[in-house]
């Protein structure tokens, strides 16, 4: 952690609720694992040509979905400063654990600050390589996840205070302020990856229901792919398939619709409500 002189320049977190927002891509291109048990490398070629290729360092392994409601946490916090007035709040934020944890809907105690650390290790360790946000798509971005992170304990172990850096290529989506999207606060109550991911891609590509009224669809093909789901495609159709039935997503209902060429598709809609 830096000195008191050194945090005078920094960004300290704000405490309450803090409207929450996504990086607009990251939202549907992989750059996390779903699983909690992630395989060693994800890669993916998008419809565009865009390339995305996900690595951890040695050691560890890449950061999980659940892992990135941190840098969730972090894009909320450094857009509401920005919102708020503050000009150039910077990508590194000084926090107490204890607010970051409720913040995201987790418990406070022992280890859910040792899970934490944890969490914090894998997106540090995640190395993304992409063209994404790149007109050229030959030239690649090589980030992690988390650029920076530090914490200080006292003589028991209990948590004082962390600090994180978010990396350029996301930092630079919210100082743009198109490139990164409100979401649900319910999204932090969803349990599965798959659910998770779904929700993201819903709230990215089906809106607020005004600019796409039928919602958009996937291949179920191509949300195997996008996922970088390790699980084959059969398995992973049956998961598609249960997902649809829950119908779990906060704002948004899905649906399987049959392609021209007779493949499953998943439809993701704005849910209307009743009035």
């Amino acid at each position: 952690m830096s000195t008191p002189k050194e945090q005078l320049d920094l960004f300290v977190a704000l405490v309450g609720d803090v409207p929450l927002r996504d990086d607009r891509e990251a939202m549907s291109a992989p750059m996390v694992s779903l699983s909690k048990k992630p395989p060693a490398e994800l890669n993916w070629t998008g419809p565009s040509g865009q390339q995305v290729r996900i690595t951890a360092t040695t050691g560890s392994s890449i950061a999980t979905i659940y892992d990135f409601d941190v840098v969730i946490w972090a894009i909320s916090q450094v857009n509401a400063a920005m919102e708020r007035g503050k000009s150039d709040p910077g990508p590194t934020i000084t926090f107490r654990p204890y607010d970051l944890l409720r913040s995201i809907g987790r418990a406070t105690g022992g280890r859910d600050y040792e899970l934490l650390k944890a969490a914090i290790g894998r997106l540090r360790a995640t190395r993304i390589e992409t063209t994404i946000r790149r007109r050229t798509k030959d030239r690649m971005e090589d980030f992690n996840l988390l650029a920076d992170a530090s914490w200080e304990e006292d003589e028991k172990g209990r948590p004082l205070g962390m600090q994180l850096t978010l990396p350029r290529w996301i930092y630079k989506a919210i100082q743009t302020r198109k490139d990164i999207l409100a979401i649900s606060p319910a999204y932090f109550e969803l349990t599965g990856g798959l659910d998770r991911f779904l929700y993201r891609l819903a709230r990215r590509h089906a809106g607020n229901g005004k600019d796409n009224p039928y919602g958009w669809a996937f291949s179920f093909k191509d949300l195997h792919s996008r996922t970088g789901s390790p699980a084959p495609y059969g398995q992973f159709a049956r998961d598609l398939r249960k997902a649809i039935k829950r119908d779990a997503l906060p704002t948004y209902t899905l649906y399987e619709e049959r392609g021209a060429n007779g493949d499953p598709l998943l439809r993701l809609q704005y849910r209307r409500m009743l009035l």
